[in-house]
């Protein structure tokens, strides 16, 4: 809280998501911020680049979809927890299931942690290597879901077609968080305008390079799920 008794930006934003869920688009926080701030003590700035700056660099905050943040501490326990899953309903973001189980947290965090130790294991089995670089050490290779865990229902969560095996930079480019790359059904890779073409060059793939070792099949809809949702253009 700021010296005169009004909320900073990020604790504005954090009522505003606490009050839709736990989780608002852009949209939404640049309209509903005002109910926790006074827009009249706002001069030389604009508010919108703000909120924006603040939802991308304060931790409190995550991005879980194109345009869309949630608060942090909630996202862990969608994540590590039986909580629920977020889906797409009319270009709305909607949270499913969202009531404890009734088993006891420690059990629920057990439960997940099998299911991702599963879909690992088989995702193991079935890609055995990142298709970019090659790298077919399990100890550097990351089981990534291309529809993220907190968007997926149970079913979701464990289909080895909601994953491939990524090398740790690729895995990180392609996360919820971040969004820069994605891939096509006809095994491109995008590369995000975000991303300098100095750092494009460091990576050593070029924009709309055809991944010849990307499995595909099966895959589809998930890949347009990520490409709509998660990818940043």
């Amino acid at each position: 809280m700021s010296k005169d008794g009004e909320l900073t930006y990020s604790e504005a934003i954090e009522q505003v998501m606490l009050r839709n869920g736990c989780f608002a688009p852009l949209k939404l926080l640049y309209e509903k911020i005002w109910d926790f701030k006074d827009r009249s003590k706002i001069t030389g700035i604009t508010p919108d680049n703000t909120i924006q700056e603040r939802v991308q660099r304060d931790p409190r905050f995550t991005r879980i979809a194109k345009g869309v943040y949630a608060l942090t501490d909630f996202i862990e326990d969608v994540e590590k927890s039986d909580l629920g899953y977020f889906t797409i309903e009319n270009d709305e973001i909607v949270f499913k299931d969202r009531k404890k189980p009734e088993e006891t947290e420690r059990l629920a965090k057990q439960k997940v942690r099998i299911g991702q130790e599963k879909f690992r294991e088989n995702l193991l089995e079935e890609l055995k290597s990142c298709p970019i670089t090659g790298i077919n050490d399990k100890r550097f290779l990351i089981a990534s879901h291309i529809k993220p865990w907190s968007h997926s229902n149970n079913e979701e969560r464990l289909d080895t077609k909601n994953g491939l095996l990524l090398s740790p930079l690729f895995d990180k480019l392609f996360d919820k968080n971040v969004g820069l790359i994605t891939f096509t059904h006809e095994k491109r890779i995008i590369i995000s305008n975000k991303i300098s073409n100095d750092n494009i060059l460091r990576i050593n793939v070029a924009n709309n390079q055809v991944i010849e070792n990307l499995e595909i099949g099966g895959r589809e809809n998930f890949l347009e799920y990520h490409q709509n949702i998660i990818f940043q253009g």
